[in-house]
């Protein structure tokens, strides 16, 4: 304990005691200039205990959070402090000790026999019992507190005083004094509230300036909007803060930002119609344009599916508290049309923000709208560097580098190039606006038949292309077609028809760029085309390269031909694509087939037909089901029946496709040279030398290549079977030919395309 240097209170006519008093409330007034409040208490309860000669001083602090009053400090004995310190009394409590009936000089003197501590069920301190010897005396049961009021008379706290050193009761000059003193604390506590509140205020500012200069260098709306609930967060002490922008043509709010709310959490909200929060947002309800309303004024302006949205954890008691209040800022673009709302919850302080703290949020607001809007213009003139304003697609200017960054992060990569089939009459016969929406209609199909990972592009004019990840030829050929039946049904409802054309190109050992895949899936779109309307067509060099070789200076009869052969060859190699099990085999019997009537010594043009109907030779499973040709086990009696067919069906096909020459090859490559084939039974040279060349490459390919249901028997094994079957089945000097080209090393391989 600190010895007092009085051994008495002083009196008014005390000068020197007096000087000494006001001396030390002026440094306990310095140690609180800084806003610091505990070590100003602290002096000012050093203060009185050694200028006014008590013992013991308590300073109970008002906590407007809780309306009640907390013990702050505890100055003088140890028994007091372990009792008191961290102790809170209600207002209510301390109503019935600051009575009028005990009020004297501006003191409360509560004398031991005339209030009952234990029925008030109040926490209290009563020092050692000493023995009054007269009236006057102290009692160890007395209590003297004396109020703290700020200048305007509110409630700051109340000092408790106790344990006088000249053991007696004060007399009512001594009583002015101490009252005296106590208003002095009490502007000392007051002017270091205001200088904390102050300094938060200052803070908030500085760290607004910061936030707004931090936001010129954010590139999005998201990453603007994540700054601004951080610094609320940190300037404005709100534990909870969402920022939500109106979307769609319902003008929903939809949350863009947020701190303190968990993934969960966000999750659980309702959606909220600008509608349903329309009245608490009037501008009767605002104040500095924040709208700040009790829980019960809220739910009376809300529907009742707002009224539990959430109910936060910090909340105070009395009429400063925070208890569960809604506080949004309403945000406005600089037109004035509403735009979103910034939701805080759950303040550190748990008290409802002052008029300086609502004004510091207002101008966090209008920081986010501002950068808001300046992003999203930003971001406008960014998407339209990038993407097509009729359609909303991305425009051709970045296309190759991000194809380039799919080959590098994928296995196989398929870019189909589309093209709106006679747009120009679409134009003509509906009009300009029209053929803009068929534009767009065209780029909703895309994106709806398309995976959400694959990017539609608008290159020009009435062109598309859609990248496909992960995709090779054939699963690109499957998604082709059914953009090709998608985009006839969606304009079922036109005068006119509409297609698409589609050419398709996928990375593979002779496409390894972007660039290379994008010219190849122009080309095929270009066969595509030339082929007639609404058809889809794979890259395939040699088919491709028959067809650009048909000159203008050809007849009619021949170009005709020519593009016959080239959609025939073009038809053979979908087949291939259609079954993955079979994949590549009609172009590598093709292959073969070109070897082989190269080491018979065959001239070039008779050679290249021949390679064409190895190509073509199974064209007439198309007719086949896929049931049957995909069948994973063993095939019964019909379905042999339907495979035997396959030589007349493509037969016919490539007749009607005045393909005649190779007509009769393909209905002829599975007769026998000892007649016991299939369809009619031809012998020895009955069979077209090319149906025997057919049928010792097709037999070749088979053997060596994997198939679903079994492994390749190996280049060794196959040659063991074909020699074991020349003459039989097999023409003799047909198997000799195609051995010796493999011998050679001109084995078939097929090329990389």
């Amino acid at each position: 304990m600190i010895e007092p240097t009085p051994n008495h209170l002083p009196t008014p006519g005390d000068a020197g005691a007096l000087a000494r008093l006001r001396g030390m409330l002026e440094a306990a007034r310095a140690v609180g200039a800084g806003g610091d409040l505990q070590p100003l208490l602290e002096a000012i309860a050093r203060a009185i205990s050694v200028s006014l000669g008590f013992a013991t001083v308590v300073v109970n602090l008002h906590r407007p959070a809780w309306d009640d009053f907390e013990v702050a400090v505890v100055h003088g004995s140890e028994a007091a402090r372990r009792v008191l310190l961290g102790t809170t009394r209600s207002w209510k409590g301390w109503q019935a000790l600051l009575d009028p009936r005990f009020e004297r000089s501006g003191c409360f003197l509560v004398p031991h026999d005339e209030f009952e501590w234990d029925a008030a069920g109040l926490v209290s301190y009563v020092p050692p019992e000493t023995v009054p010897r007269a009236p006057e005396d102290w009692h160890p049961e007395d209590a003297l507190f004396v109020p703290l009021r700020s200048s305007t008379g509110r409630l700051l706290g109340v000092a408790s005083v106790d344990e006088p050193i000249d053991g007696r009761r004060p007399s009512d000059a001594q009583l002015e004094v101490l009252s005296a003193v106590c208003g002095h604390a009490a502007l000392a506590v007051e002017h270091a509230q205001a200088a904390a509140e102050a300094d938060r205020d200052r803070a908030a500012v500085q760290h607004l300036l910061r936030v707004s200069a931090r936001l010129t260098g954010r590139r999005t709306v998201q990453e603007m909007l994540a700054a601004v609930c951080g610094g609320i967060r940190d300037a404005l002490g709100f534990q909870r803060v969402i920022v939500a922008l109106t979307e769609g043509p319902d003008h929903r709010l939809m949350i863009r930002s947020s701190v303190g709310w968990s993934r969960d959490e966000l999750a659980a909200l309702p959606d909220v119609p600008v509608s349903s929060i329309s009245r608490l947002l009037r501008p009767e309800h605002q104040r500095e344009g924040c709208v700040l309303l009790t829980r019960e004024e809220a739910d009376v302006l809300t529907p009742p599916e707002l009224h539990n949205l959430h109910r936060g954890e910090r909340n105070g008691r009395g009429p400063l508290a925070w208890s569960n209040h809604w506080l949004i800022v309403p945000l406005h673009d600089r037109d004035g049309a509403f735009t979103g709302i910034v939701w805080v919850d759950e303040p550190e302080d748990c008290l409802v923000p002052t008029t300086e703290g609502l004004q510091a949020l207002r101008a966090f607001a209008n920081q986010a709208i501002s950068a808001v809007e300046s992003t999203r213009q930003l971001e406008h003139l960014r998407h339209l560097a990038v993407h097509d304003p009729v359609t909303g697609l991305r425009n051709r200017r970045d296309l190759e580098p991000r194809i380039e960054d799919d080959i590098a992060a994928s296995d196989a990569v398929s870019v189909l190039v589309c093209q709106i089939d006679d747009f120009q009459r679409v134009i003509e016969e509906l009009g300009q606006d029209a053929g803009d929406g068929v534009l767009r209609r065209v780029a909703g199909v895309m994106r709806r038949a398309t995976r959400g990972s694959d990017v539609p592009t608008r290159l020009e004019g009435s062109e598309f292309a859609v990248v496909l990840r992960d995709t090779d030829r054939i699963a690109g050929l499957a998604i082709a077609e059914r953009l090709r039946a998608a985009v006839r049904e969606e304009f079922s409802d036109l005068p006119l028809p509409v297609s698409v054309s589609i050419g398709l190109a996928a990375t593979g050992t002779s496409l390894d760029t972007a660039s290379e895949v994008l010219r190849a899936a122009h080309r095929a779109l270009a066969a595509a085309k030339r082929l007639g309307p609404d058809r889809a067509v794979p890259y395939e060099p040699a088919a491709l390269g028959l067809l650009e070789g048909l000159g203008d200076g050809e007849s009619r009869a021949d170009a005709g031909a020519g593009e016959q052969l080239a959609a025939a060859m073009l038809l053979a190699e979908t087949l291939d694509l259609r079954d993955p099990g079979t994949a590549r085999h009609a172009h590598t019997v093709g292959q073969l087939a070109e070897q082989t009537g190269r080491h018979l010594g065959w001239e070039a043009g008779r050679i290249e037909r021949l390679r064409a109907a190895g190509v073509l030779h199974d064209i007439g499973k198309l007719g086949i089901p896929d049931a049957i040709l995909q069948k994973p086990g063993a095939l019964d009696a019909d379905e042999w029946g339907e495979i035997r067919r396959h030589p007349e069906v493509g037969a016919r096909i490539l007749e009607h496709a005045n393909l005649r020459d190779i007509a009769d090859w393909v209905r002829a490559h599975h007769e026998r040279i000892d007649g016991r084939g299939y369809p009619a039974g031809l012998a020895g040279t009955q069979i077209p030398a090319e149906a025997r060349v057919l049928a010792v490459a097709d037999a070749y390919e088979a053997m060596t290549a994997d198939r679903p249901y079994r492994s390749s028997l190996g280049a060794q094994a196959a040659e063991t079977e074909l020699r074991r079957a020349a003459g039989t089945q097999f023409d003799a000097a047909v198997v000799e030919a195609l051995l010796e080209a493999i011998a050679d090393g001109d084995d078939g391989v097929p090329s990389p395309i």
